[in-house]
């Protein structure tokens, strides 16, 4: 597993599917997600969505970027999909999550 979350941590920035992950865990799709699971409590995706969410934040908080921006930067497939999954992780929209982070 530590192989797979690297890799996700080494490709935030870049579209990842469940077959890399398996392949840089040296497992098969199936008994990976599996796997994965028991191992996290999240499914490979949920993880890494989590994780682009995470880093998201981060770079909300340091300014300088546009929501559309950083949803671009992360994979997302697009802002409303972005916007969506932020809301969903943080109970705010990313702008609000921004101003708030500029405020304080």
């Amino acid at each position: 597993m530590r192989r797979a979350i690297d890799y996700i941590e080494q490709h935030l920035y870049e579209p990842v599917c469940v077959e890399q992950l398996a392949a840089a865990a040296c497992m098969s799709r199936f008994h990976f997600a599996r796997t994965f699971r028991a191992h996290t409590g999240l499914s490979p995706m949920e993880y890494l969505r989590q994780r682009r969410i995470e880093q998201a934040r981060h770079l909300l908080r340091e300014g300088g970027r546009k929501v559309c921006q950083v949803a671009s930067d992360l994979c997302f497939f697009d802002q409303s999909h972005f916007v969506r999954s932020f809301r969903r992780a943080t109970g705010c929209t990313p702008a609000r999550y921004a101003a708030a982070a500029r405020a304080a």
